[in-house]
């Protein structure tokens, strides 16, 4: 048995790569290299060399970039299993654009990105989904563009908690709960483009306008689409 055999069942499992061939996943594993990240460890930094594309195996990381001043924007956090990152990196600038860090424990096959491009060129639906995933993150980009210059950051916090309740939220009767540890004011505030102050007075008017309920544990979010009225700014917090 190959070295890389077992992590062809996984690579299988992603998408983009379930329609290759035994013999072209094969080629895919064997320059795929599996890498595990502690908590806060750095996948890798803005200005270095982009020689692989990223693809999630397990855990979350977080793109970012910072400012003069130390402020942090995230610009994308994956963490769904086979999202892949790096693309506009590998292909346009050959540096990256920005910094990665695992935000938990992680896990990512790192995949060479001479072996994407012969892959592409030899497979056009790969290519296809490489374009597709390149498109898909630069709406990312530009809804975030627009969030900044368009939303309070109190309505950019109301969407941010809609989002997460859809995801991570669990239903108790009518209401939805999202644990806090799950969001933590610092990286809210890097999320959202402000700081925390903000975000805690942010998070007050959210209380006031009874759309969610606040404890030390969890943020209760009885009525989800009155959240989503205030972010989208038709109604404001009292």
């Amino acid at each position: 048995m190959k070295r890389y055999d077992a992590s062809i069942p996984w690579l299988k499992s992603v998408p983009y790569l379930a329609g290759l061939s035994p013999t072209v996943l094969a080629t895919v594993a064997a320059h795929c290299r599996l890498k595990s990240l502690r908590k806060g460890q750095f996948v890798f930094m803005e200005g270095e060399p982009c020689q692989d594309l990223c693809i999630l195996a397990s855990g979350r990381v977080k793109c970012y970039r910072t400012s003069a001043e130390g402020r942090e924007q995230v610009m994308k956090v994956f963490d769904r299993p086979g999202d892949t990152f790096c693309i506009p990196s590998a292909f346009s600038t050959g540096r990256h654009i920005v910094t990665a860090k695992a935000l938990t424990e992680t896990r990512l096959y790192s995949l060479e990105v001479d072996t994407v491009n012969r892959l592409a060129r030899e497979h056009p639906s790969l290519a296809l989904w490489l374009v597709a995933t390149a498109g898909d993150q630069m709406q990312t980009l530009v809804t975030l563009a627009e969030d900044l210059s368009l939303r309070t950051a109190t309505a950019r916090l109301a969407k941010l908690l809609c989002e997460v309740a859809l995801v991570d939220g669990v239903r108790a009767g009518n209401e939805i709960l999202v644990r806090r540890e799950r969001l933590r004011e610092e990286e809210i505030a890097s999320l959202l483009g402000t700081v925390r102050v903000h975000v805690s007075r942010s998070l007050k008017r959210l209380a006031s306008a009874g759309a969610i309920a606040l404890s030390r544990e969890v943020i209760c979010i009885p009525d989800l689409i009155a959240l989503r009225r205030l972010s989208e700014g038709n109604c404001q917090p009292r």
